[in-house]
């Protein structure tokens, strides 16, 4: 069995391990986080403390990763350095899950309860789909992006890596929001959303652009 590691402390990776404790996956057996604020779990009555540093920490062979971090750029990263240093990212897919036939989810991705993966759609690595999300069918998530909750992300749409969905908001079938790009909550976006560029109302407007 291999050891488990949750790479973030904060109130997304008290989550993770919520949601992994619910899977009961034999294959390993989560030992804590990793995060390098010492003082994250201070008064919040976990089972697990923080047991390292995700920036010195050295990947061992015995070991997975669970990705606990809730920013998309951050997570990206963070995840990536690890990775890059031999780290083995797994996904938490918690049983409430509905998932369609051919659907796909890559490395170190989070799907919470109630969430949709519906037929032949795409999660890269990295992804959050959160609490009672939907990702339609046909659809491609990019790396990093994040979509909150009750989201719904209709069929052969695209959204960009590292692009965030707030909660609530929509994005019509067939319609490519573009790489870092943000979709405010409650919003819905009925064209082509710009990469690194902040959407918001109904129908979704530019609000601004930003910086590289």
């Amino acid at each position: 069995m291999k050891r488990c590691l949750i790479v973030g402390a904060g109130g997304f990776g008290r989550e993770v391990l919520s949601w992994a404790l619910a899977m009961a996956n034999p294959e390993w057996n989560i030992v804590g986080f990793l995060d390098s604020k010492t003082s994250a779990l201070d008064g919040k009555n976990m089972p697990l403390g923080i047991v390292g540093d995700p920036a010195t920490w050295e990947p061992q062979s015995d070991e997975v990763f669970l990705c606990g971090i809730g920013d998309s750029g951050t997570r990206l990263r963070v995840c990536g350095e690890l990775r890059d240093k031999g780290a083995r990212f797994v996904s938490v897919v918690h049983p409430t899950v509905t998932l369609g036939l051919n659907a796909s989810i890559g490395d170190g991705c989070v799907v919470a309860p109630h969430a949709v993966i519906s037929v032949s759609a795409t999660l890269d690595d990295f992804v959050l789909v959160n609490i009672a999300a939907s990702v339609g069918h046909d659809t491609v998530v990019g790396a990093g992006a994040t979509i909150s909750s009750h989201c719904d992300l209709m069929g052969y749409a695209r959204l960009g890596r590292g692009a965030f969905m707030g909660s609530h908001s929509c994005v019509l079938p067939s319609v490519i929001v573009g790489d870092f790009a943000i979709v405010g909550a409650g919003s819905a976006v009925v064209r082509k959303v710009a990469a690194r560029t902040t959407v918001m109302g109904v129908p979704a407007q530019l609000l601004f652009k930003h910086e590289e």
